[in-house]
């Protein structure tokens, strides 16, 4: 064995197993055919661009669309549901933002928004921008159209990572943890859709979900926040519901009901709704849920109110945990057995005598 075959070897260990035993001799002759019969002494290493395609050959493999091996499928329908979920929640709270920014700009007067070349208008106009860019995503995926959801989606996220979202001032840690929220969506929107990947065309009514969501919720905070505002509420019962309402909050929300859901009416589900998709979907959005609320701890509180919302804070935390940990173990159960690695072929044997 020559060492560029050696290290072609290694490079398709990033494929499964089962995949590898049925097209490694062919992949490896064709990969030592187009470098040019360099030898040994020439110290030959696959291209980049070979490594790069092995990794994204694997990514589509692994997350694997119709006709891919039951585990391989299995994991492929929950990262595009963490996708189609995460879409769907930024969607629905970019609606509520928004409007509560068009209800700012609607109630204020000009003197207190500042001059058309503030930072505060450009920072705005940035965030507008931002939440269209969220529900756009979300529609164009329910639609049967991934290509433009990967890039809304995508400069979505960037205008999230700019430094101009916080105000001028430089990124934090914190911030970089929170952004884990927004990104894990994203990035599985990119993993999970690629060119094998099932087209999936939702109906029409399914684009606008987030405004069916988004508003009656705004609808909901505004009252909360007025109530609160107008101290209607005692400051000690508003301290067990504030940390609800931002979106790490909406986040652990949203997870600990739709996991609720799933608990519920998964004994009752037909056969192909007790499937690991959903469960370890929602296993994986517990993540980012648990980092957005670990960069938002804290542990220096002076107040009573101050002292609870951390307190609630903490009950999230282990809430989601605990939920996140249940799911696992529910996705491991009804998680399909990895595919028979076939036997190998004899050596003397061609790959294109099989």
């Amino acid at each position: 064995m020559s060492l560029l075959e050696d290290r072609y070897r290694h490079v398709l260990r990033l494929l499964p197993a089962s995949y590898r035993a049925e097209r490694e001799e062919e992949m490896v002759c064709a990969f030592v055919e187009g470098a040019g019969g360099l030898s040994d002494a020439d110290n030959p290493r696959p291209r980049w661009s070979e490594i790069a395609s092995v990794a994204a050959l694997s990514v589509r493999v692994r997350l694997g669309g119709v006709g891919a091996a039951p585990r391989f499928l299995a994991w492929g329908d929950a990262v595009r549901l963490v996708a189609v979920l995460g879409l769907f929640f930024h969607a629905a709270v970019s609606c509520v933002w928004l409007l509560s920014l068009l209800r700012f700009y609607g109630a204020a007067d000009q003197a207190a928004l500042g001059g058309t070349e503030s930072a505060r208008r450009l920072w705005d106009i940035v965030q507008t921008l931002g939440y269209l860019l969220w529900i756009s995503a979300f529609a164009s995926l329910v639609r049967g159209h991934p290509r433009i959801a990967k890039i809304l989606a995508l400069l979505a996220l960037a205008l999230f990572y700019s430094p101009i979202l916080q105000g001028g001032s430089a990124f934090r840690s914190e911030n970089l943890v929170y952004g884990f929220l927004f990104a894990v969506p994203v990035l599985s929107l990119m993993a999970g859709f690629h060119r094998d990947a099932p087209q999936a065309r939702h109906p029409r009514w399914t684009a606008v979900l987030p405004v069916v969501v988004g508003v009656p919720l705004y609808a909901i905070m505004n009252v909360l926040s007025s109530l609160g505002m107008a101290r209607t509420i005692d400051w000690r019962l508003w301290s067990w519901v504030w940390p609800w309402l931002d979106t790490s909050g909406l986040a652990c929300l949203a997870l600990l009901v739709a996991s609720a859901f799933l608990f519920g009416t998964r004994p009752w589900a037909p056969g192909g709704g007790r499937g690991p998709a959903l469960p370890l979907a929602l296993a994986i959005l517990s993540v980012p849920v648990l980092l957005a609320h670990v960069s938002h701890l804290t542990f220096d509180a002076v107040d009573p109110a101050t002292r609870t919302m951390a307190a609630v804070n903490i009950g999230q935390l282990v809430a989601v945990l605990l939920c996140g940990l249940a799911l696992t173990g529910l996705a491991v159960r009804a998680m399909p057995a990895l595919p028979p690695v076939p036997p190998p072929f004899p050596s003397d044997q061609r790959p294109e005598d099989r």
